[in-house]
């Protein structure tokens, strides 16, 4: 008992010489007091005298309104306005809010004392404080709490070993593979790279690898959990505790964006990648690393993995269903355009034969005209070359391969379709327009799967036109960049699309044509979908049907 009314009138009188310094602040004394004692000056949120607020309401609305330099140290606080207007609840742990409530309620009535709380920094970090409140004569709703640096509370003490036991807990429970990253041996590397005036440093690496390789050696793992340890073949967790190279020999890219996000001073980055196992195995992961704050220069990072390995083997098997799918419509689109290619191969057939003969007679001659059947000869290569140009492009559609992905010339693609596709819209007295943007950059796909998505098209709409008795006769298709992807714009002058046949246009075995297998614009839109493109239908175009095509740009690696 005499303790505490010791600690309370030391508590009246320290408040007393605070008032003083305030009152003089130029002196010795005051400096002193600014480097060695903490004030915070605080708002009460409005009440009645009689009314006793909740602990939550009183610490929630209670704001800061000023704090000197060791507050600020203490709080681990660069600025007074960067705290300005804070709640008192922000900086108070769990642990003491009914002490920190019961002092500002005291305060308000006018009584001192004095109390030992657990006060968190603006990062979170515990500090002790021993603590006093007083009103500052400005009202009943202003406080100034006064207080130095002590030693932790038994109560939060033992908090913050239930908190590191709870976090072990989670830490080796959690359903995904953790690691806990030690980065400080990446440092140096990194401070040189800034005094160098290094911008980028993916960049940077690519023009010295020798960095990076530096990099891999430098940082280490400080634990991982149980479930890495089954995911990656360990026998424990100490198997892991290493320097990081031999996870990342098989994507060490991953590894150069990962500090680079870092030396961006990014919170985290999350990409798909594979990470080498103990046991050798390359694992599909998605990998999230959540990097502590730029001012924590020798802060632990934290890298969460999930395996897909089951998701990537099953989106390789949808591939392969897509691509067999895709080659059992160019079969039956092939069947269907059996007139157009016996038209297509005869005229350069035709050719062959008429050089051909006009060659024998120009030999038959007595002296023989060499130059004329020369003259012949070139006629019957290039009438040659032609047939073969159009048998490869039915071998192209015919056979059954996965996607090879290429850069490809958009334009060139498109007049090529158009070649396949000209009999058969001169048979339905259909005509082809193209406007095609000049000197368009390549995108990376399969150029066979792309031209499949403009022929089906350009068909649709020819078909579309030819059973709907249009007057006016016309397939459009239009070209251009817009930002980062090329835009495809087929159109026609055809009946158009319904209202309510818009929501199923994509819907497989869904058609309006007859004996149509409704399988086309399915087909259109996986292909786009897996090129990273979309197709939509234009339901604002009014004259006919118009479908839009977007495709990313090709990457410069």
């Amino acid at each position: 008992m005499m303790d505490a009314v010791a600690q309370t009138r030391s508590g009246i009188q320290f408040i007393e010489q605070e008032r003083a310094f305030d009152a003089s602040p130029d002196g010795p004394e005051a400096e002193l007091a600014d480097r060695l004692v903490g004030r915070w000056y605080v708002e009460l949120p409005r009440s009645s005298k009689t009314e006793i607020l909740q602990v939550e309401e009183l610490l929630v609305g209670t704001s800061l309104i000023d704090l000197n330099g060791e507050a600020r140290r203490l709080l681990q606080a660069s600025s007074a306005d960067e705290l300005a207007g804070a709640s008192l609840a922000r900086f108070v742990a769990m642990t003491s809010r009914p002490a920190m409530a019961e002092l500002l309620e005291k305060a308000r009535v006018g009584s001192v004392e004095v109390t030992h709380v657990c006060l968190l920094t603006t990062e979170g970090a515990p500090v002790g404080i021993r603590l006093l409140a007083a009103r500052t004569g400005e009202g009943d709703d202003r406080l100034v709490l006064v207080g130095s640096e002590s030693s932790l509370p038994d109560a939060a003490l033992d908090e913050l070993i239930k908190n590191e036991e709870r976090y072990r807990r989670l830490f080796q429970r959690m359903p995904i593979a953790l690691w806990r990253v030690d980065p400080r041996g990446v440092k140096p590397l990194l401070g040189d790279a800034r005094d160098a005036g290094v911008t980028d440093l993916v960049a940077h690496f690519n023009r010295h690898p020798e960095l990076l390789d530096l990099a891999m050696d430098s940082i280490t793992i400080a634990e991982v959990n149980d479930l890495t340890v089954q995911l990656f073949g360990g026998r424990s967790g100490v198997d892991f505790i290493r320097p990081i190279r031999s996870y990342w020999t098989a994507r060490p890219d991953t590894l150069r964006r990962v500090i680079g996000a870092r030396y961006r001073g990014l919170p985290q980055y999350t990409e798909e990648t594979q990470v080498c196992g103990i046991d050798g195995r390359v694992v599909d992961v998605v990998m999230s690393m959540a990097f502590p704050p730029p001012d924590d220069i020798d802060g632990d990072c934290l890298v969460g993995m999930i395996d897909i390995t089951d998701r990537r083997q099953a989106e390789a098997q949808l591939r392969e269903l897509q691509d067999e799918f895709a080659h059992a419509a160019r079969i039956s689109m092939l069947s269907e355009l059996t007139a157009s290619i016996a038209h297509e191969l005869r005229q350069p057939l035709a050719a062959i034969t008429t050089h051909g003969d006009a060659t024998m007679r120009w030999l038959a001659t007595e002296p023989p005209a060499v130059d004329r059947a020369v003259k012949g000869l070139e006629g019957i290569l290039k009438a040659t070359e032609r047939a073969s140009a159009i048998i490869q492009r039915i071998h192209r559609m015919a056979i059954n391969e996965a996607a090879q992905c290429t850069s490809v010339d958009v334009n060139a693609a498109i007049a090529d379709t158009a070649l396949f596709v000209k009999h058969d819209l001169q048979s339905r007295q259909v005509a082809l327009v193209l406007n095609l943007e000049d000197g368009l950059p390549p995108v990376f796909g399969d150029e066979v799967q792309l031209q499949q998505v403009i022929h089906n098209l350009i068909r649709n709409s020819a078909q579309a036109i030819a059973e709907g008795q249009c007057s006016r006769r016309c397939v459009t298709v239009s070209t251009a960049r817009q930002g980062d992807h090329i835009e495809i714009v087929v159109e026609d002058t055809g009946p158009g699309i319904r209202p309510e046949q818009a929501g199923r246009l994509f819907t497989a075995f869904e058609t309006t044509k007859q004996g149509g297998m409704g399988i086309g614009l399915t087909l259109c839109r996986s292909i786009v979908t897996s090129h990273g493109g979309t197709i939509e239908p234009d339901m604002s175009f009014c004259d006919g049907a118009r479908f839009r095509i977007a495709l990313p740009l090709q990457v410069s690696p």
